[in-house]
């Protein structure tokens, strides 16, 4: 199976955009598993069942995949990814990232949704931000949401700011994430 050859043999970072995406096709962590101990040398088959269990379908986006991962390398708690929250409309917003131990949002914020004629559906760029910014705005009036705070493809790559965007939305990090980010960083040269 290809994704478990990436997971294999490929940097973190571009693996788990892989993984994700095979999940979200409907193969599941099982048959990942059960191929992954068919093959491998002992040392990249950890580093790839590790890959395998952090993988999750629910991720929307590449860069939603690449966030996660460079949370999970930073010891950040597991969120739930495309968690709902009612508005005062009566509609229902989806998050990228919630933590609600910590009752922070974090939102995967790829330029794309302001550059794509398609997903503008009509509008310009700047009423897509406004939009975006009224959205913000109803969900840091929900009572359970203490934080907020947005990635981009700078912040969630190897070497980013991913550390200072999460520790400054309110997210916990690992004692070691210093380390562990200087390490993965290291590891993509």
């Amino acid at each position: 199976m290809t994704a478990v050859d990436v997971a294999l043999a490929e940097h973190p970072w571009r693996a788990i955009v892989v993984l994700d995406a095979v999940l979200r096709r409907g193969v599941t962590r099982a048959a990942l598993d059960a191929e992954l101990h068919a093959r491998g040398a002992a040392r990249a088959r950890r580093r790839a069942a590790e890959l395998i269990q952090v993988a999750d379908a629910a991720a929307e986006s590449p860069g939603e995949s690449i966030t996660r991962w460079g949370a999970h390398v930073l010891g950040a708690p597991e969120p739930i990814l495309q968690h709902g929250f009612d508005t005062e409309w009566g509609t229902q917003e989806r998050v990228d990232f919630w933590y609600p131990t910590s009752g922070t949002v974090i939102e995967f914020d790829g330029a794309v949704k302001y550059h794509d004629a398609r997903l503008r559906k009509g509008r310009s760029a700047d009423e897509v931000v406004v939009e975006e910014k009224r959205r913000e705005d109803a969900l840091r009036r929900k009572p359970e949401i203490f934080h907020f705070g947005r990635v981009v493809w700078a912040d969630a790559m190897p070497g980013g700011q991913l550390p200072r965007r999460l520790h400054d939305a309110g997210v916990p990090l690992g004692p070691n994430w210093a380390g562990a980010w200087r390490a993965a960083t290291l590891r993509s040269l």
